[in-house]
Order: structure tokens, then sequence, then C-alpha cells
């Protein structure tokens, strides 16, 4: 189901709602379209959960109860279960409508061996969070080494700051991004939920 030549229809049609948005993924070979700022933000999120191996936003298109059925992505754990994935505003989840049908969707899914989940707007209301997460994008496509990090630990110990291993890195020539680079790579574990401090506090995984 990741092949590469995955497009099951044509998003580049015209439309006065739609928007086609291309996001260049960490864990796919192929840019991925999505139809929505929302649905790209997920892809951002997905690129940086350890959980997740590959995923592929409109996969495929299925019949399902009557309702021919494109779900945004299909996304395969680390574990090899694979999830179907719609999402959807929390809003848009209080309308009867788009509950009954997604009712129908999820069961006609699982008839046919499917696991589905609804991914909605809530974590991506932490702007901070989404931006940090585009910094760290940012840095994982740059040629950067990670051979400094057991010389960092050593000198700095377990624990350290961002301003401390920034000024370390700088004294042995190396470039800042690195560290973020090593934080995406989850090499150093910071808190991503807050704003990126000098002052905040990075451990050396």
């Amino acid at each position: 189901m990741f092949e590469k030549n995955y497009l099951s229809r044509r998003l580049f049609r015209h439309s006065p709602v739609k928007t086609v948005i291309s996001y260049p993924s960490l864990k796919h070979a192929l840019p991925q379209f999505c139809e929505s700022t929302l649905e790209k933000e997920w892809c951002l999120q997905r690129d940086f959960n350890s959980k997740i191996e590959t995923y592929q936003t409109q996969p495929f298109t299925l019949l399902i109860n009557g309702i021919r059925y494109t779900p945004d992505a299909i996304t395969r754990e680390v574990d090899g279960t694979d999830y179907i994935e719609e999402v959807k505003p929390v809003d848009e989840l209080k309308k009867p409508k788009v509950i009954e049908r997604l009712r129908k969707i999820e069961c006609g899914l699982r008839e046919k061996g499917f696991r589905f989940r609804i991914l909605t707007d809530e974590s991506t209301r932490n702007r901070t969070y989404i931006a940090n997460l585009w910094l760290l994008k940012r840095h994982q496509s740059h040629p950067h080494t990670l051979d400094w990090l057991s010389d960092a630990k050593k000198d700095l110990g377990a624990t350290s700051s961002i301003g401390e291993v920034a000024t370390w890195l700088t004294g042995q020539g190396i470039r800042v991004g690195g560290l973020y680079h090593a934080i995406g790579c989850e090499h150093m574990l910071c808190n991503l939920r807050g704003a990126i401090k000098p002052q905040s506090e990075v451990v050396f995984a």
C-alpha cells in the first residue's frame, strides 16, 4: 500500500473549496499531497513521531457502504500496524451528518480488516509546538553530522541546556544546526511544547 506510484485520483482538478498542498515527507520517498493546512501539519507531526515508520496521503479510493471514500492518509507504525486516518477539525465532528458518514466508513473499513482513526486539530492548536517541529524539519534536510554527540555528553554531562550545547558546538567549529538535527533524530530530548530558549533543558538520549 506504500508503493511509489500511489495517487489513485487526480488531485490537480479545479476546486473552489480545496487547495492541494505538496509536503516533502521525511518518511516517504515522494512528496505527499494534502488538501488542507491541517492535513499538512499532521504530516509534519508524523515525521517526528517515533512510533510511525511511514505514511502516505490520499492512498486509494474505496467503495464503503455506498460511499466513495479516499482516506486522508494511511499510516504504518513501527510494529507493522496500519491505520486508515481521517483528518478533521473538532468543530466538524459536532455535525450529525459528518458523524453519521464517518460511522458508516468506520464500520465498512472494519469489515474489510482496516483499523480506522480520526485525527483532529487539538494538537495543532499549540502553535509553538508546530513552529518547533518546522524548525527541526528545516535541519533534517541539511548534511549535519552527529559524530559530536559523545564528546559533548562527556564535556557537558547527560543534561545540559540549549545555550550550553550551542556554545560548545561553536567552540568546536560545528554548525549549531546540528543541535536541532540531533533533537529531531531524538538523540537529544527537549520539551517541544514550549518555546525553545537558551535556558531550555536538553537531555542526551
